[in-house]
């Protein structure tokens, strides 16, 4: 079997993680062999995986990465405002909670070379060191371990702020994200592995090159929710899911990529369009249920629609000839030939049947699609020539029509 990021023949094959498993990924496949899956750990997931944001989130929902432990987003230096000299670090404890602790310090007074007196300064939880601290400085100064002796000791609550600084990657991370969408793209399009672009992304991929990430991880910065708009009304972007979406596009075929409250990107995979507007593939990472999913966008369409209701306009030529056409038209046991689900005959004048039936003729007629507040609506309009008309179940009688309407509430989002 041939691996999908170093395209070598190989016989190892591994159980690899689209979405990283430490960010709730649990979407597998099995494309990828053992030392191309060890290098994407440590060489692209990394910088997605240990980026501050995600470390955040990671904290935040108590996620643990192999290891079995939280991350803490919060490590490094801190100071107190106002004062460099003393120092802070914020742990994480037992119950994964933050506790910030005083970094212990040693001022030392001295007359001329003798050591007058040595001032240690640490935190309460600490306070058991202070005799090994103690040793370690006489030794350090040649200082007999008895000439130290234990003078005044005080508390200090300390009300001041404490700051630091962070260091927000804006590059390396990015090119996880294109690992996520290259492997989304091979597991699910046909030919797609053989494409130009698929062949350099996979080479980038396989030499980590943090820099040409950014020629296919180019719609959006990464952190810019607002490149899933035109999905909101079907995806529920603030669930708890991560989202993978193939579509085509002005570009090519790219690759939308959500991880829940943490990135959103465009990828583009391709110059070469793989998919017609109506194939849109979209990936569905549940992260509560732990499960991942593929749907065409028309499958999530229709699984947050409530049931399809249709109607025709109708043409009078005169307000009388409409009065008489809606005594029947409006009645309850008012039926036109055919059947709901638009297989309906057409008719000319002279009541002969046309040979397509309405649905085969739907897709030339001038269409337009609307939102009215939870309700999307189809409507499509026929030509005045030719004139169509639908036949009364009833009394045979032919009524000319103008459009038709196709319309469903939403009724929940995927």
């Amino acid at each position: 079997m041939v691996c999908i990021i170093c395209r070598k023949s190989k016989n190892d094959m591994s159980d690899e993680h689209v979405i990283p498993d430490s960010m709730k990924g649990f979407y597998h496949i099995y494309s990828v062999c053992k030392g191309c899956n060890s290098l994407l750990g440590d060489r692209v997931d990394s910088p997605l995986v240990n980026h501050k944001l995600t470390e955040l989130y990671r904290f935040s929902r108590e996620v643990a990465g192999k290891s079995g432990r939280i991350p803490n987003p919060f490590s490094g230096i801190f100071f107190q405002e106002g004062n460099q000299d003393t120092k802070f670090r914020v742990d994480v404890d037992d119950k994964n909670e933050l506790r910030v602790k005083f970094l212990p310090t040693v001022n030392i007074k001295k007359n001329g070379d003798e050591i007058e007196s040595i001032e240690v300064s640490l935190d309460s939880d600490d306070e058991h060191k202070i005799d090994g601290i103690l040793e370690k400085l006489a030794k350090r100064h040649g200082l007999p371990a008895n000439s130290i002796i234990a003078g005044d000791k005080k508390s200090v609550l300390s009300t001041e702020g404490v700051k630091g600084q962070w260091k927000i990657d804006t590059l390396n991370f990015k090119i996880g994200l294109l690992k996520i969408a290259y492997e989304f793209a091979v597991d699910t399009i046909d030919g797609y592995f053989d494409d130009p672009d698929a062949i350099d992304i996979s080479t980038i991929l396989k030499t980590a090159n943090y820099k040409r990430a950014e020629e296919y991880v180019k719609i959006g910065n990464g952190l810019q929710p607002e490149v899933f708009e035109a999905y909101e009304n079907y995806l529920d972007l603030s669930s708890e899911k991560h989202y993978l979406i193939l579509s085509s596009s002005q570009f090519g075929l790219i690759c939308l990529v959500k991880l829940h409250d943490l990135f959103a990107v465009g990828v583009v995979l391709s110059s070469r369009n793989y998919l017609d507007n109506f194939s849109t593939i979209i990936g569905i990472n549940d992260i509560n249920k732990r499960t991942f999913n593929k749907m065409t966008l028309e499958e999530v369409v229709k699984q947050c629609h409530g049931p399809e209701y249709t109607r025709f306009g109708y043409h009078f030529d005169t307000e009388y000839e409409a009065y008489l056409a809606q005594q029947e038209i409006n009645s309850p046991s008012f039926k036109y030939e055919g059947t709901e689900q638009a297989e309906i005959p057409l008719f000319d004048e002279s009541g002969q049947k046309y040979p397509l039936l309405l649905h085969e003729l739907l897709p030339s007629l001038k269409s337009e699609v609307k939102y009215d507040g939870d309700w999307f609506i189809q409507q499509y309009y026929f030509t005045d020539t030719p004139k169509y008309h639908v036949k009364s179940v009833n009394t045979g009688k032919l009524y000319r029509v103008m459009a038709f309407e196709i319309s469903n509430e939403r009724i929940k989002k995927i």
